[in-house]
């Protein structure tokens, strides 16, 4: 006779967990889980079970009934000789990232922001006009901060509509698509390193927009009158060529994604020089924003003006995350992702690109661009977080590199908006790239004598097959277990890739214990090959035969990729 070494053992073993209820809020944490979609995404260990193990104690056959029945943790002093047995233990399975192809755009195609009403949706930055503007204060704006915001819109993503809004004048007259200035009644707000994003939790504020803009004195001081210890210091920067450039974040809002209102006071005062990114988080029902923060030590008190920007030589970029319940006041951002112990210390994370997977709103991957100070460039790499708080790099290396020196994207490639799904339903993001290093004196093209002379940088899409951005691969023999699930469907598809000496074999239990009967690891029906939809049967049957009700599946794997399941 065995037993188990413990009640966890026993718990664990029938696929139960304690549901720990929140003291804040009413919302409790275990399983099942009700998926936000019809996926499961393998982008980070979220729906995978860590696993279990018992100790089972070894019992005398010749002993009494009594003994038989003492408790394990009566008899588990070591007098009795234990087994180790692993409960849903996942092995010989790990994640890789999968490289995208770099398409480059075809003439009149640009990147879309959301897909949205049935149609690709794009806010881009129109510089401002080379011709004098009375009404406008963009002069007086920091070059690079004193942007337009353009709208457009396209059913394909391919061939894009510019509307003619006449909503503000630009060359003197008002057949344009400009939405947004940040230079008109006197304001050298400007706008730098912006993003538009969906809150589906509003009507009257549907669109918001979150970007970098010049704060003033006056600003600044009723910021922090009224949120104390909350300003950025570092935000306060010495004049640059004779402009201001002490920055904050702003905001505006927009029932529509045209017609625009900028909100008056910033969302925090952050030196957040880069492309700052937000979204509706459906999870904790705010809004969530990614800007630059800096990994930085405190100085010692008496060393230099408190103002100084002398940190940048010691300081590294890094990506910080702030929350807000009403999009009018941001936390002070926390630094969620930095150069980690395994990188190079030369390295730091310059952009976020933060997204989530399409329509998984719960699935949380960033593409940041991590800047190699040593070769002043860098490729894109994939994070991913289970929750949109802690965040770990997907291994597998690059997954947007940059190209041969002498291309146009030779130096460095950045990525930016969302990760949309196009018509052919591959997924797509859009990229960047220079020929020449980030800070070498030559971004002006026709000026160009040094590095590279008239070759343009690189512009299009990082492309993905449906759902391939990470696999859970096997090399060899491998199993794993989801989390409890409620299933969206009565049947499951699995992407994947599977070579002609391995295979993938599902398992089904239910919530609480108890294999379901005819589908077990030795009733699923044989496929091999390369598909993003092989249906996977029992025998000949689709069906989960589980009613509706919350399921675990169990995997074993040989010489295969796994990238999701779907429930239909």
């Amino acid at each position: 006779m065995r037993i188990y070494c413990g009640v966890a053992g026993i718990v664990a073993a029938l696929g139960v967990l304690s549901n720990a209820r929140a003291e804040t809020t009413d919302r409790f944490f275990g399983e099942p889980v009700k998926l936000k979609g019809r996926h499961i995404h393998f982008t980070s260990w979220k729906y995978v079970r860590p696993g279990s193990f018992a100790w089972r104690i070894q019992r005398d056959p010749a002993a009494n009934e009594a003994e038989k029945l003492q408790g394990a943790w009566l008899k588990g002093d070591g007098s009795r000789p234990a087994v180790f047995e692993p409960i849903d233990m996942p092995r010989g399975v790990r994640l890789v990232a999968q490289q995208a192809q770099k398409v480059p755009f075809k003439p009149g195609q640009m990147a879309a922001s959301v897909f949205d009403e049935g149609k690709f949706k794009a806010w881009y930055v129109t510089d401002p006009c080379a011709q004098p503007e009375p009404f406008s204060s963009k002069d007086k704006i920091l070059p690079g901060h004193n942007g337009h915001v353009s709208y457009a819109e396209s059913a394909d993503g391919v061939a894009w509509t510019i509307p003619k809004l006449g909503l503000f004048e630009y060359a003197g007259n008002r057949d344009n698509n400009i939405v947004f200035r940040g230079d008109l009644n006197g304001s050298t707000r400007g706008f730098h390193g912006g993003s538009v994003f969906i809150d589906p939790s509003s009507k009257e504020e549907r669109y918001k927009m979150l970007y970098l803009g010049i704060i003033t004195d006056e600003e600044w001081e009723a910021f922090a009158k009224k949120y104390p210890g909350e300003a950025d210091t570092m935000a306060r920067r010495p004049d640059v060529g004779g402009f201001r450039c002490v920055v904050a974040v702003f905001g505006a809002v927009s029932p529509d994604g045209i017609h625009w209102t900028s909100l008056p006071e910033p969302l925090m005062i952050q030196h957040a020089d880069t492309l700052n990114t937000c979204y509706y988080d459906e999870d904790i029902g705010k809004c969530v924003a990614y800007v630059r923060a800096w990994q930085v030590n405190e100085r010692a008190p008496g060393f230099g003006a408190a103002n100084s920007d002398c940190w940048i030589p010691v300081g590294r970029r890094s990506i910080g995350r702030a929350v807000s319940d009403d999009f009018r006041h941001f936390s002070k951002p926390e630094i969620v992702a930095t150069t980690d112990a395994d990188m190079p210390a030369s390295h730091v994370f310059y952009t976020n690109c933060k997204t989530t997977l399409p329509d998984c709103p719960d699935n949380h991957v960033m593409f940041p661009w991590i800047w190699e100070m040593e070769s002043d460039g860098g490729s894109v790499w994939l994070m991913s977080s289970p929750d949109g708080r802690n965040w770990s790099r997907v291994p597998g290396g690059p997954v947007v590199p940059c190209g041969e020196p002498g291309k146009p994207d030779g130096a460095l490639v950045v990525c930016s908006g969302n990760l949309l799904e196009c018509p052919d339903g591959t997924w797509a993001l859009a990229y960047s790239g220079a020929p020449i290093p980030h800070k070498y004196p030559g971004r002006d093209i026709n000026l160009r004598k040094g590095l590279f002379p008239g070759l343009q940088g690189a512009s299009g899409l990082a492309v993905w097959p449906k759902g391939r951005l990470v696999a859970l691969q096997c090399d060899e023999e491998g199993e794993f277990a989801t989390v409890a699930v409620i299933p969206p469907g009565d049947n499951i598809r699995l992407n994947a890739v599977v070579k002609p000496t391995g295979y993938i074999k599902v398992a089904l239990r239910k919530f609480g214990g108890g294999d379901i009967e005819g589908r077990g690891f030795d009733d699923t029906d044989r496929f091999a090959g390369d598909d993003q939809a092989f249906p996977i049967t029992w025998k000949g049957e689709s069906s989960l035969k589980c009613e509706g009700a919350p399921v675990v599946l169990r995997f074993r794997m040989r010489q295969a990729k796994l990238f999701g399941i779907e429930f239909h």
